[in-house]
């Protein structure tokens, strides 16, 4: 991943620091919860590098940064509920902890901050820009959330699970470059063309989530996808291949399903996919600005990191 050292890094840090920390005393509990475990900040990472190599206001880029971070940590909240998924990077996640009002209200009051952080950002018209982009995209993220909780998980077929994955995901990997290219003033086919770029990325990116919550589960648990029936690539390419018998008969014993997808070249086939989206984006590259083709590259070297783990252990 190309990385954003030093001062700039530091203040989308002490910016999130403080918008975590609020008077009320049940919300600041639940901040902190969620807090402690800040990730990797790829998207402040994103938005600090493209803002630099556009040659934008330091100021705009740490502040835009930070908010891709509070909105991408509200939409974690949400998911979770979304998903009933108990640990959030690598801790139990705040609903499972404090319970669904909790991480609905903590969510909601992220999103509220992530729009308030905007107006520090000192240009005006960088405020409105980003103002409507960060509407329009939250607005996407709920369209998303929405086709993904009330979809069967053994009903869609693979151009299906395309489409909810990159409605789902693809928002919040190009927000934070897009507000840099639309602060820059980039012509609009470079805003078409990234949007095509991200939205192969955020499917391989949801193709390797799939896989981390299938392969990366202790052996005597079901993964949360097959526990709960939700959509997931391996779950697609099992379903593409199979008899309406053997689909029956995995649904109702959901534990031998979750070994069967394990030690099956289906595993292979969903990695080989993501390289051929990675290739995709690759050959798409020239349509990028140059300044900015080094930052696509690095996304495409952590995917491909994060998939090549599980091709090595088969």
């Amino acid at each position: 991943m190309l990385l954003i050292e030093g001062d700039s890094l530091e203040s989308v840090k002490k910016h999130l620091a403080k918008s975590f920390e609020v008077n009320e005393k049940n919300l600041s509990l639940w901040l902190n919860w969620h807090g402690k475990s800040e990730g990797k900040l790829i998207r402040s990472h994103l938005a600090l590098s493209t803002g630099k190599a556009l040659g934008l206001s330091k100021h705009t880029t740490i502040i835009w940064g930070v908010v891709c971070e509070l909105i991408h940590s509200a939409s974690l909240l949400h998911d979770d509920v979304c998903d009933s998924d108990e640990i959030r990077r690598g801790k139990i996640s705040v609903w499972k902890n404090f319970g669904i009002p909790a991480a609905i209200c903590t969510g909601d009051y992220l999103i509220a901050e992530s729009f308030r952080k905007i107006t520090e950002i000192e240009q005006g018209w960088h405020q409105n820009i980003l103002l409507g982009l960060l509407s329009s995209t939250v607005k996407e993220i709920v369209f998303g959330q929405s086709v993904d909780v009330n979809t069967n998980f053994l009903n869609i077929e693979w151009e299906d699970y395309k489409n909810i994955a990159i409605t789902k995901t693809s928002p919040l990997i190009c927000l934070p470059i897009l507000g840099m290219f639309k602060c820059a003033e980039l012509q609009e086919p470079y805003y078409l063309h990234l949007r095509k770029i991200t939205d192969e990325i955020g499917l391989a990116y949801q193709m390797v989530n799939d896989l981390e919550n299938i392969l990366l589960i202790q052996t005597n648990e079901i993964p949360t996808d097959i526990k709960f029936e939700r959509v997931n690539a391996l779950v697609v390419l099992f379903k593409e291949k199979s008899s309406e018998k053997e689909i029956n008969f995995f649904k109702k014993n959901k534990n031998e399903f979750k070994n069967f997808l394990i030690s099956s070249s289906i595993v292979e086939d969903l990695i080989n996919r993501i390289h051929c989206n990675i290739q995709s984006i690759n050959n798409s590259l020239y349509l990028m600005p140059i300044v900015i083709r080094p930052i696509i590259s690095s996304l495409c070297e952590e995917i491909e990191k994060r998939s090549h783990q599980f091709l090595y252990a088969k």
